[in-house]
């Protein structure tokens, strides 16, 4: 498979027919290569079973083909094939499509063959979004099911003055290409005192889900009607950003936000135009399916789609003190379902406000993942917290407690600081092990109006953990603990460890150096204070890591691995741990080192 290139483009626009957009006259130009991937099926008997297509477009195309093993009106196997590749990203979108269905195979198993409802809740995988939602719509063509349609109830009182966030898609026309990156991202509705509503955004340009720049907002169509003339009396925010053109770096300057009136009063849908390019296509030049294009770039309307239903008055201003509030982690793309990691949380944080600004602590515990079948302990390992919305740059929390399973020691809490108190929601990212360093977006909700103020803080806000604060020190009980999560229904029962030592750093620099055949040597950057290391293999790089060596000596930072097959991809990772008594604390695991023999 061909290496990382300089644009990871992603599938997009799924439907149960064929779609046309001009990504397909631009993958006749290129020449199209019809590719056919089967995917590994899930082995288990099956009564009967049905067959459902879909279909992804975008920087070419592919087809998407399920078949659904059925018993017993339970989903018992999946089968999911991409046929018909085109364009220049055949490798991509296969990889793509790998990921989606490694996870998708295990995770739609067990669900009812009569419940949309059911089937469209399956997570998507990060990374690998519309083939996410490709085979889903696949299976929903399988089982003859329609998908869920949320109906978008329109407010019928004009809005009070003031400011109120909101849920929305911005998306071009023809086939969905995001203008903010995801789907749905959180926007700003401002009021005046005359209810006159206007909508700010940021907008999303050079993403891995997008790459697609935004250079003009051309303005919004009078009365919310196409077929009137636009008004150019928008605010607009520019910046300058880089991207790679093959082997050239080169800048851009892209719109990073709009402001603009909702005249129409209260719709589904409000009306734009915007200006983009392209660079993958920047040798495409002529008129393709009614539309222009000059060098890659080209204007099409675009739609915001509002979502009421998740207005909300902005967030209220905090007194300094201290709080316990209720919680949550939910779909970064759906922000009204629940996080995969979110059974992992405790159901209240506390929050110590001061000076307008606010100190989080989460606290987590182990949780029940379903894989395959069987029930695995799933526990966070890492927790990023995005500096803003649109997730330009995020920020490690600090882990503090710990717990402990099986002899193993994992973070027990994660601390952050936020410029301002009383948000509603942050994004954040987190890092579960039993899903093999899997990363997901998620977006964490604060419920400040069931807040309660803690006049002594100690202990609380972590929904059973026993945690004491101690001269600024977050120590765990020494003891027998049982967490539990009235949140949720899981119970964690571990020793929980009282101790000052802190995991090790994560590993760094993990490289490789290919030695006779079949055997490489393994290298990493020695990390202060670790005891030793833990190697791990995979011949996926989403798949099960199996441990291949624990290193004793802290001195040691090489392993030579034998009896690798020719031809064959391995991937290997590897975590310092230090020796905590008769414990062990883990570090973070070093970034997935992928070597093709």
């Amino acid at each position: 498979m061909s290496g990382t290139k300089s644009f990871v483009p992603q599938e997009r626009g799924i439907s149960m027919r064929k779609k046309e957009w001009f990504y397909k006259a631009a993958a006749c130009i290129a020449s199209a290569a019809l590719i056919l991937t089967a995917l590994p099926v899930i082995s288990a008997s099956a009564a009967t079973s049905v067959k459902g297509t879909s279909h992804v477009t975008q920087f070419g195309e592919y087809d998407i083909e399920v078949t659904v093993g059925v018993e017993d009106q339970k989903i018992s196997s999946l089968l999911a094939e991409g046929k018909n590749y085109a364009g220049n990203y055949v490798s991509d979108n296969q990889l793509r499509l790998e990921m989606a269905a490694e996870v998708l195979e295990e995770a739609y198993l067990g669900k009812s063959t009569a419940d949309a409802k059911e089937i469209s809740a399956v997570d998507i995988v990060s990374g690998a979004t519309y083939s996410s939602k490709a085979i889903r719509d696949a299976i929903l063509d399988a089982l003859g099911l329609e998908p869920e349609q949320e109906e978008n109830v329109l407010p019928t009182e004009k809005l009070k003055e003031g400011t109120y966030t909101v849920t929305i898609s911005y998306y071009t026309d023809k086939i969905k290409h995001s203008l903010i990156e995801d789907e749905t991202r959180q926007a700003t509705i401002q009021v005046d005192a005359d209810g006159n509503m206007t909508l700010i955004t940021d907008i999303v340009s050079g993403s891995e889900k997008e790459p697609l720049y935004i250079y003009q907002f051309d303005g919004y169509y009078a009365d919310n009607d196409v077929t009137k003339t636009l008004k150019t009396d928008a605010d607009v925010t520019t910046e300058t950003m880089s991207y790679k053109d093959g082997s050239e770096t080169k800048e851009i300057n892209v719109v990073s936000k709009v402001s603009f009136p909702l005249k129409h009063g209260f719709a589904d849908t409000y009306s734009s135009k915007a200006s983009i390019y392209v660079p993958t296509m920047k040798r495409l030049t002529g008129t393709y399916q009614g539309i222009t294009f000059d060098q890659g770039k080209f204007s099409a309307d675009c739609f915001t789609k509002v979502y009421w239903n998740t207005l909300k008055a902005q967030d209220e201003a905090i007194e300094d003190g201290v709080y316990d509030v209720p919680v949550a982690l939910m779909s970064a793309s759906n922000p009204d379902k629940a996080s995969m990691a979110g059974a992992a949380i405790a159901p209240t944080v506390r929050v110590t406000v001061k000076g307008g600004k606010a100190q989080y602590k989460l606290n987590f515990h182990s949780m029940d993942i379903n894989m395959a079948g069987s029930i695995e302990k799933g526990h966070l390992e890492k927790f990023w917290v995005y500096e803003g919305d649109n997730k330009s740059s995020r920020a490690e929390a600090m882990p503090g407690d710990s717990y402990t399973e099986e002899g193993v020691s994992y973070p027990g809490s994660f601390s952050f600081e936020r410029a301002k108190a009383g948000e509603k929601s942050v994004y954040a990212r987190v890092s579960v092990d039993a899903m093999a360093g899997f990363d997901q977006d998620v977006l964490v909700t604060f419920d400040w109006a069931n807040r309660k103020t803690v006049k002594d803080d100690n202990p609380g806000g972590n929904g059973g953990n026993n945690n004491n604060n101690n001269g600024g020190n977050n120590n765990a009980n020494n003891g027998n603990g049982n967490s539990q999560n009235p949140a949720n229904g899981n119970t964690n029962t571990g020793n929980q460890n009282n101790s000052s030592v802190k995991a090790p750093a994560a590993v760094k620099n993990l490289k490789k150096k290919k030695g006779k055949k079949n055997t490489l040597t393994l290298s990493w950057k020695k990390v202060t204070d670790a005891n030793g290391y833990e190697v791990y293999q995979a011949t996926k790089a989403k798949g099960k890591y199996k441990k291949i060596k624990t290193i004793s000596k802290a001195k040691t930072t090489k392993l030579t691995v034998k009896k690798l097959k020719a031809k064959k991809t391995y991937y290997f990772k590897v975590r310092a741990y230090k020796k905590n008594g008769k414990q062990k604390l883990f570090g973070t695991y070093s970034k997935v080192l992928k070597v093709k023999m």
